[in-house]
């Protein structure tokens, strides 16, 4: 394996997101959430979609990194990663943002979630793929690393990081562009460091707020 092993086994992986029917599905998912008063949270997986996405510079205003499902209202949007959705944590907490009212987005590899070597640990032997509302199927090998380690047994270096945030993207890029067919300007944070973006960003923070909408209508300025 060397570094570019890993960009020519990982890039054929992204650029197939751009067929993935997911992407598009919860786009739209996204966008209703958004467009209709509500939130997109993002699930606390031990990997790098909260963080990557929640209050930086060019991300949406209203998607939240999600600490505890009573935060959930209906009408709201729950993207969950996981290179594969089979833990009892992953199982319990889809079921409990089903219970809440709100639409359910998982990004995670179905292949991976379906193979018989994979535990399932929830007592209803469900998987995250059989629950969420919205499947993003990340693809990749079994195990989420890209190289078999004849030594250790097992594959390394894993794509889901890539892949999981590079569709995040797209989902908040295509997202954005369906509000703005509807006539909403989707709330952006700016980069800290650029010249007034600290005060127009509290700015836009407080009418968020206020409001509770993570749009602005075309016609409005800031």
């Amino acid at each position: 394996m060397s570094a570019r092993a890993y960009l020519e086994a990982v890039l054929p992986l992204v650029e197939r997101l751009g067929a993935e029917p997911g992407i598009e599905q919860a786009a739209h998912a996204v966008a209703a959430a958004i467009g209709g008063g509500g939130k997109v949270w993002l699930t606390p997986t031990n990997h790098t979609l909260p963080t990557e996405a929640t209050e930086r510079a060019g991300g949406m205003v209203a998607v939240h990194a999600l600490r505890d499902t009573i935060s959930v209202q209906p009408g709201d949007c729950v993207i969950h990663g996981t290179p594969a959705g089979t833990s009892a944590f992953d199982v319990e907490l889809a079921i409990a943002v089903k219970r809440r009212g709100a639409a359910l987005v998982a990004l995670t590899s179905v292949a991976f979630e379906d193979d018989p070597n994979t535990v399932v640990e929830h007592v209803s032997g469900k998987r995250l793929h059989e629950l969420a509302d919205v499947v993003v199927d990340l693809a990749g090998p079994v195990g989420d690393g890209l190289f078999e380690n004849a030594e250790l047994g097992f594959r390394v270096i894993p794509h889901s990081g890539v892949t999981g945030v590079t569709a995040l993207w797209m989902i908040f890029a295509e997202a954005t562009a369906l509000l703005a067919a509807e006539g909403k300007t989707a709330r952006f944070y700016e980069a800290a460091v650029v010249m007034g973006a600290r005060e127009r960003n509290e700015r836009e923070r407080a009418d968020y707020l206020e409001t509770g909408l993570g749009y602005r209508t075309t016609q409005a300025t800031v």
